[in-house]
């Protein structure tokens, strides 16, 4: 193990932990276990990158060893007691090996000792893995299978999904990451009932007829993300339109301030406007300091435009609390 003398500089470019990842329970164990860690008490924010998560995981992997420097003194005492069970430290490689990109200590343990044909699953985390100085590629083949029944319905219930994942840095300055996926689907009745309505599928785009009451569609998700300045960071991204036909499009501006004011307490202002006029952008929201009502009104915009705060609070290293508040104009 080595120890990682500093915490967060995320001057490269990351993609993010996917959500609903099973990293991100680890993540907040972690976090409740040291309670006192600063950076990660920001993970109110999410999804989180995968760079930064990972140099908080070899900081803590590292430094609960202990360090002693030339005068003999642990400059890490305070982080010794995670007492991390069997079931962490798993974990805790499984994390590792998941984001091996951001990586930098020993990964001899990440490579599998029988790969499929001597090319696919070289690692034990993706199907094809490229990792050089500049340049990181990770494949993975996506596949869910659901099967069910419903109460008076002679039709099966079904979801077939294959597809593609794939995720990718050059230069470590531009990270990319796109889900591909062919499905065919046969839901509840009353999803049966909304698509005949509608004639769409929640959440999907363009979509056929599958056996009669089943839909087949494609979808496609990714984004790109670079890095324009030393803390400045872009993401643009597609996710879920749906129709054949170009939609109205709507915005919002959002801004969160996120502030540690203990070792164990963080809070968050938060505000944000929705905008009430389609296909249009007003550029007076881009102002990062200034507060979104206030434009509202003397631009007298029908703009919706909310504000709140949150809380976060790691209890006796075992309990971890949150909330928020929200008020909507």
């Amino acid at each position: 193990m080595q120890i990682i003398k500093s915490f967060f500089k995320v001057f490269g470019q990351s993609t993010y932990l996917n959500q609903g990842a099973k990293e991100y329970q680890f993540i907040d164990r972690l976090e409740i276990k040291q309670q006192t860690n600063t950076n990660l008490n920001f993970s109110t924010l999410k999804p989180f990158s995968r760079k930064a998560i990972i140099e908080q995981a070899e900081f803590l992997d590292s430094a609960r060893l202990g360090y002693k420097d030339s005068t003999g003194v642990d400059m890490y005492k305070d982080w010794t007691d995670l007492n991390l069970s069997r079931v962490d430290e798993h974990n805790m490689r499984s994390l590792m090996m998941n984001n091996s990109e951001w990586v930098t200590g020993n990964k001899d343990d990440f490579a599998s000792k029988k790969p499929l044909f001597n090319t696919f699953y070289k690692t034990k985390a993706n199907f094809i893995e490229v990792n050089n100085k500049d340049f990181f590629l990770a494949v993975n083949p996506v596949l869910q299978l659901h099967q069910a029944k419903e109460s008076d319905n002679n039709n099966g219930l079904f979801l077939n999904t294959r597809g593609v994942m794939v995720r990718g840095l050059i230069n470590k300055r531009i990270g990319f990451s796109s889900v591909l996926t062919e499905n065919q689907e046969r839901g509840p009745q009353f999803f049966q009932e909304q698509v005949a309505q509608l004639r769409a599928v929640p959440g999907v785009g363009f979509y056929k007829t599958f056996k009669k009451t089943g839909v087949d569609y494609f979808d496609a998700r990714g984004y790109i993300t670079f890095n324009a300045a030393k803390f400045i960071d872009f993401q643009l991204g597609y996710d879920k339109k749906s129709g054949d036909n170009l939609l109205p499009r709507k915005y919002a501006a959002i801004h969160h301030l996120s502030m540690n004011v203990t070792k164990w307490l963080n809070l968050g202002l938060f505000e944000s406007v929705v905008f009430g006029r389609q296909d249009h952008f007003d550029f007076q929201y881009l102002n990062p300091i200034i507060f979104y009502r206030h434009i509202e009104g003397t631009v007298g915009s029908p703009d919706n435009a909310m504000a709140g705060l949150d809380f976060k609070a790691n209890i006796a290293h075992r309990l971890q609390f949150y909330g928020q508040f929200l008020v909507d104009e």
